[in-house]
């Protein structure tokens, strides 16, 4: 991330500009803004994504800007992709201006492991400004990963090989949308032998946990719903239920359907679960790309969410009342 510093800087037409690559969930803060615009300091220029030309870094820059009735401002571009673009939003916000919440830090670390979940957990602690264990935690929690590895990348950029508990959820995901896929293919996507590939699946096929017991010990439980909290986990102050804790909760309902035997033993059983699995997963992918969805779509992903919940219900009233 040190390469911002060197870029050069460029005075860029403020209408050329669009929304924020900002992990910022709140509304920019005007009376900052307002002292910003009355500053007689120069301010820093702002960082801009060339592709998409959103900020990166200086929202509240920009607005000032245009309080002093400036065309243009002070700039640096940045070319990468928008994963780039975003991990590079969030560590200039966590290390310098208004500092992020708890809640930003960890909704931004929740978004870098969907994009990079080949980086350390302590690299994206580092980015994000949260522990490491903190990091761990939502990713063993995260259902809508699109994908584990069996290396991490580390702050140093070299990948490193972790525990074989990644590499077997990886093939299980896999799995549940390429059944019929090869042994090898298997293997090579996941990053494990072909043996393993051959246990996950006859484990899949089974509709049983891709972990053997032994790996299932080893990996600790995920938080419970609010209000079933493990000792020692505190969760900060919320108004409902955080998406970590519904996700977990989500996930225990799915284990539990998974594990019972009526289900485990039946092809139609195992077949609901990994329904069920790919429709969770598929939620929690659209929710970390939410932001970058063009705004003259949102109506239309809107109505598409809203006919899949209707449907949903529809499901749901057909279960309880047998």
């Amino acid at each position: 991330m040190s390469r911002e510093s060197s870029l050069p800087v460029e005075n860029v037409p403020i209408t050329a500009i669009h929304s924020s690559h900002s992990p910022r969930k709140n509304k920019a803060n005007e009376r900052h803004i307002k002292i910003l615009a009355q500053s007689p300091v120069p301010l820093p220029p702002i960082v801009i994504h060339r592709t998409s030309m959103r900020v990166i870094d200086g929202v509240h820059r920009l607005r000032a800007t245009q309080l002093r009735g400036k065309d243009l401002i002070a700039a640096k571009f940045f070319d990468g992709s928008d994963a780039e673009a975003f991990a590079l939003a969030v560590h200039l916000n966590v290390t310098h201006g208004l500092p992020l919440t708890l809640s930003e830090r960890k909704a931004a670390a929740r978004r870098i492991l969907l994009t990079n979940p080949h980086r350390s957990d302590r690299s994206i602690g580092v980015l994000t400004g949260v522990s490491n264990k903190t990091v761990a935690m939502l990713r063993r929690c995260l259902t809508g990963e699109d994908s584990h590895s069996d290396v991490r990348l580390g702050r140093d950029g070299k990948t490193r090989p972790i525990s074989p508990i990644d590499g077997r959820r990886r093939a299980a995901e896999f799995l549940s949308t390429n059944p019929a896929a090869s042994l090898r293919e298997i293997a090579r996507t996941a990053g494990v032998s072909v043996s393993t590939a051959r246990d996950v699946r006859a484990r899949f096929e089974r509709g049983e946990n891709p972990l053997p017991d032994s790996l299932a010990k080893a990996s600790s439980p995920c938080p419970r719903p609010e209000g079933q909290a493990s000792p020692g986990v505190q969760d900060p102050p919320a108004g409902g239920r955080s998406d970590t804790h519904r996700e977990a909760h989500d996930h225990d309902l799915l284990e539990r359907l998974r594990n019972d035997p009526a289900v485990r033993f039946s092809d139609r059983g195992r077949r609901l679960v990994r329904l069920l699995s790919t429709d969770m997963a598929a939620i929690g992918a659209v929710n970390a790309i939410a932001e970058n969805i063009p705004i003259h779509c949102s109506g239309t992903v809107a109505e598409i969410a809203r006919r899949n919940a209707s449907a949903w219900q529809e499901v749901a009233n057909k279960f309880q009342t047998v």
